[in-house]
């Protein structure tokens, strides 16, 4: 049964909702107990509005905390729900850190990778697209 669902965070960055798988987040708190040095504050993703709360990701053998305006919940979908990019639209997207779409309650939600995201400056994808 643990292989046919994925476990996912939902994250709202600006006006935008994210998902991201749950198993990518190490742990979610108050921006204020963070080391500034350690926080990410723009990506790909946008600004947030808020700056008070995050959800710390392991990147490149350190942990970093990507600030969101809130943390919305837990989901548990079904696997087949969580979908790869079409092609075109992933030639177009500027970010290596977009998995792909995940059709939630009826609105499409891009999933992200988190560690990949918090590889990335603003800006310059982690991976170039082809």
């Amino acid at each position: 049964m643990s292989q046919a669902v994925a476990d996912i965070v939902l994250f709202q960055v600006g006006v935008q909702v994210f998902a991201a798988p749950v198993r990518d987040v190490l742990r979610i708190g108050a921006v204020r107990d963070c080391a500034p040095e350690n926080l990410v504050l723009e990506t790909a993703l946008g600004r947030p509005f808020t700056r008070e709360r995050g959800m710390v990701v392991a990147s490149s053998g350190s942990e970093r905390t990507l600030v969101v305006d809130q943390v919305i919940g837990f989901r548990t979908v079904p696997r087949e729900d969580v979908r790869p990019l079409p092609a075109f639209a992933a030639a177009c997207i500027r970010s290596g850190a977009l998995a792909g779409m995940l059709l939630l309650d009826d609105i499409p939600t891009p999933v992200i990778d988190l560690p990949a995201l918090m590889g990335e400056r603003r800006g310059q994808p982690s991976a170039a697209p082809q």
